[in-house]
């Protein structure tokens, strides 16, 4: 399929060690065995695991492997190695005045620094305390997240002694290079990351009681999730939503930040706290980005690419699921329907949501053409308006939904998104083009098809935020 019909030009490696792990998953019985399986599957190099290195010459030489498989995969890996420069230098990127000048960029710098503030999803902002003011004359900036610059860098990721010392911005620096200099800034750790002492507690309070704002950072530490990090329960560890919880008495306003690596279950924090901010593992430039969505220097603009549970019972929750044979209308819907008898369906917070410091308003959905064939296009069209005070940018999300087909088809389907930027005040037209690329799926025998039928055309800001709905209909 890659190869052939697709024309894929490329070469396929095997992830790290895998090709040697078949033996302990039960397939193969030993590494010649593994080296055959994959060779002829069609994997053109073996990461590690040195089935190849150590068998392939002699499988090739029993005639079990033809020789047209392996020039075949030797041509496509020479043919990169040839595209990358690597016959003229085989050291290209391996050189330590690169690597200096490269982390000493400007222009990476400042591409970190965007990247990572468009990012960041601001999940609730009730009260209004965000932006922040620059002038704010007291801020308290407390957890074990605020000066760990490590952590910011999250699993997969370069990890030197002194890589605390040299071009990471920890969240603290971020804050501090941003507010005023009439700004004081006090800091308090008031616990570890996943222990459970809560002698920081006092500390951490009688700092805040000191502060006009409270900014609470708390975490998944970095090396609790990425590969081989599974966990049975995805709340914040340790005593850290504790300590949110104690920093609510003092009646501060309080803005939370969540750096994670993944959906986290905070259900707590997430129906007492008015303002989160879910930021992820940022990198580089992680306290200065953060501090730019904090200050309002950058509007957040992010959207959250997964859904995230209100409990791991829900896992795995996705937004593109099957219906069931009896669906419940909605989240109080609970009578002999596939449903929770202790827990709502809907997500905690669905994909693609994300919320900005001002609002847009979306009207006016038009479709060209309400029947198509397949050699035919819809033309949706709609507008939208910021309607609050300041610039922001919105992901206008298109969604599709199959009424009926051969297979069983999601209740529905992100097909398309435009971000755009919008100053206070203005509106534009957003279009997207449905065509028979845009309705089509594959079927049980990888064949691209599209079948005749009903459609609904749905338009928001979320999965679970649709705005606008049409329909179309595609004849054969």
């Amino acid at each position: 399929m890659l190869k052939g019909k697709w024309n894929f030009s490329g070469f396929v490696v095997s992830d790290w060690g895998s090709i040697g792990e078949m033996i302990a998953h039960g397939y193969v019985k030993n590494g010649k065995e593994a080296a055959y399986a994959a060779i002829m599957a069609g994997s053109d190099m073996d990461m590690e695991s040195n089935a190849y290195r150590n068998n392939l010459k002699q499988l090739v030489e029993e005639g079990k492997v033809p020789n047209s498989i392996l020039d075949d995969a030797v041509r496509r890996i020479l043919r990169k190695k040839f595209e990358l420069g690597l016959f003229d230098n085989p050291y290209r990127f391996s050189d330590s005045k690169r690597q200096q000048k490269e982390l000493n960029n400007t222009e990476n710098t400042k591409a970190a620094r965007e990247v990572a503030a468009k990012s960041i999803v601001l999940l609730k902002n009730e009260n209004k305390v965000l932006p922040l003011s620059k002038e704010t004359k007291t801020i308290a900036f407390i957890g074990p997240m605020v000066k760990f610059k490590r952590a910011n860098h999250g699993f997969w990721a370069i990890d030197l002694k002194d890589v605390d010392s040299t071009y990471i911005v920890s969240q603290w620096e971020g804050i501090q290079k941003k507010v005023s200099k009439n700004t004081k800034l006090l800091y308090a750790k008031g616990c570890g990351i996943n222990d459970s002492s809560k002698d920081g507690f006092k500390e951490a309070i009688d700092v805040a009681n000191q502060a006009d704002v409270v900014i609470v950072s708390v975490e998944e530490k970095y090396d609790m999730s990425g590969e081989a990090k599974s966990r049975s329960s995805i709340t914040i560890p340790g005593v850290q939503e504790e300590l949110i919880k104690e920093l609510q008495k003092t009646g501060k306003p309080i803005v939370i930040l969540i750096n994670a690596g993944r959906p986290l279950v905070f259900n707590w924090t997430a129906d007492n706290m008015p303002t989160i901010v879910y930021t992820w593992w940022l990198g580089s430039e992680a306290g200065n980005a953060i501090a730019d969505v904090l200050f309002g220097d950058y509007n957040p603009s992010g959207k959250l690419p997964m859904s995230f549970p209100r409990t791991e019972g829900q896992i795995p929750i996705y937004y593109n699921h099957y219906n069931t044979g009896r669906p419940a209308k909605d989240d109080n819907d609970k009578t002999y329907v596939s449903s929770y008898i202790d827990l709502q369906n809907s997500p905690k917070f669905p994909f693609g949501y994300g919320l900005s410091y001002t609002s847009f308003t979306y009207s006016d959905l038009k479709l060209s053409k309400n029947k198509i064939n397949r050699n035919e296009e819809i033309a949706v069209s709609l507008k939208i308006t910021n309607s609050g005070k300041m610039a922001g940018e919105e992901v206008v999300q298109l969604y599709l939904r199959d009424r009926f087909a051969s297979i069983v088809r999601p209740v529905k389907e992100l097909k398309g998104f435009n971000k755009i930027a919008l100053q206070a005040g203005e509106t534009r037209e957003v279009k997207f083009i449905i065509n028979n690329e845009t309705i089509s799926f594959y079927n049980n025998n990888i064949e691209l098809i599209s079948e005749a039928g009903e459609f609904d055309v749905m338009v928001g800001s979320s999965s679970e935020d649709i705005r606008l709905n049409s329909e179309f209909e595609l004849v054969d």
